[in-house]
Order: structure tokens, then sequence, then C-alpha cells
């Protein structure tokens, strides 16, 4: 038995990508150092890979590190799916603690863990969920209840607006469909809290970016160039410029 789990096996995971984690570097950053860790972090995916997937994604959150843009987040109440990427990570894992360091390691690069906070998976904004293959679940039912007891007082309650279903359940798990690959055991994604009380209009996600100074449109455009689309984000990119 190791790290409390008997007959270990290979497993191969990957990463949810909705936003800048994907593309953000030191170039495109408002933040030149989380856009080097960002960029660092990556060299741990195979990103020769992407696999595009559909999900309930939606902008919900207004994000005062993008000059108060509006930035992506998971919404069981989205009418229209979007398209976002599963990437591999390089590495593959054995054990539970192999698992929670890559999931530790997207806690940095978000900034969910820090100099300050460090090794965490929750923040006082977001969390780092995950979900595994369903097609394979009989297979992880002692990694399940080890991370469930990473997330053992942990409140989902704030991860939604109005009457939709949380994001992410109380076990730290995403609380929405997400078709894996079966070449994939697990994925982690970071659900985040949203901070207004309604999902903004396209009115004022175009707004929000015309009324930034500097003018910040480097978000939308980016996550469209690399493959991520929402409904109306291509009306929305022409009324920018």
């Amino acid at each position: 038995m190791v790290n409390g789990l008997a007959n270990t096996k290979v497993m191969k995971g990957g990463v949810l990508l909705i936003g800048s984690l994907l593309w953000e570097d030191e170039t495109n950053s408002l933040n030149k150092e989380q856009g080097k860790l960002r960029e660092k972090w990556r060299e741990n995916l195979e990103i020769s890979n992407k696999i595009y997937t559909k999900v309930p994604i939606r902008y919900g959150r207004k994000s005062t590190s993008k000059r108060c843009t509006y930035t992506m987040l998971f919404s069981n109440s989205v009418e229209q799916l979007g398209t976002a990427v599963i990437i591999p990570f390089i590495n593959e894992t054995e054990t539970f603690n192999d698992i929670k360091n890559q999931a530790l390691s997207l806690s940095y690069a978000e900034g969910i863990s820090n100099k300050r906070y460090p090794d965490r998976l929750i923040a006082s904004w977001g969390a780092v969920g995950i979900t595994f293959n369903k097609s394979k679940d009989e297979e992880y039912v002692e990694l399940k209840k080890k991370w469930h007891d990473e997330f053992d007082h942990f409140d989902n309650v704030n991860y939604k607006i109005g009457t939709e279903s949380p994001s992410i359940s109380k076990k730290g798990e995403l609380n929405f469909n997400l078709d894996l690959p079966e070449m994939l055991d697990y994925v982690f994604a970071t659900p985040v809290i949203p901070n207004i009380s309604m999902y903004p209009t396209s009115d004022k996600i175009v707004s929000a970016i015309l009324e930034s100074k500097p003018k910040y449109d480097t978000y939308v455009k980016q996550n469209f160039i690399n493959g991520i689309r929402v409904h109306d984000d291509e009306k929305i990119i022409e009324r920018i410029g």
C-alpha cells in the first residue's frame, strides 16, 4: 500500500483551461511575474495535445487585476455551452500525493497559492476542483476519499449566481458535465466565485473594456485566438475594435 492506496496504477491527468492560464506570459500579462509563472507552469503540459470540449462557461467575474474588465467562469445556468481546452500533463501519476502536487502547481499558477498562503487548494475567491473519468469510476474510490478530505470544511454556496447549482461540489469535485477522453483519468479546473449579482450582458462586457484605461482587450482577444469560445464573442470583438 502506498500513501494509503492499494493497487496503485499509472494515471494520466489533465487541466481544463478557460482563460488566461492558457496563453498569458511575460509579454501580454498586466502582472509580469504572474505571466512568467504561468508560462513556466505550462512547461508541465502537453501543449501540442489540446482537446477542445464543450463546457458551461460565460463572463461572470469583474477582475480588478485586468482593469475591471470581465473574465470567465463556470456557470450552470448558461444556455449555450462554450468551448474550452483540456491539456494533458506530461508527467503521469501513481499516488494521491502525485495528484495533489499537480493540483498545487495549478494553484500557484492561478494565484490560489502564493508566498503568503502556500500549498493550498482553496482561496477566498476560488478553488482547484477535480473530476474523475466516469467510465473508470470504480477505480477511484480511495483517491476520491482523499480528495474529499482536503475539502472537509469547504463551503461552495457562493460558487453561483441566483438559483443555479454551484460550479463545484462541497467535496471539491467539478459540478458540471465534462466528458473526459478515455486516455485521461482525471482533470483539474479552477471554479471561481462570481463577484457580481447578475451575469453581464454583451453591452456591459464591451463597455467595461472600452472604459478601461489604458484599454484592456487582451483577455477577450487572446481567448478567441486560442480557441476559447462563448456566446456573442465574435460580436464583442467586433465592437471593441
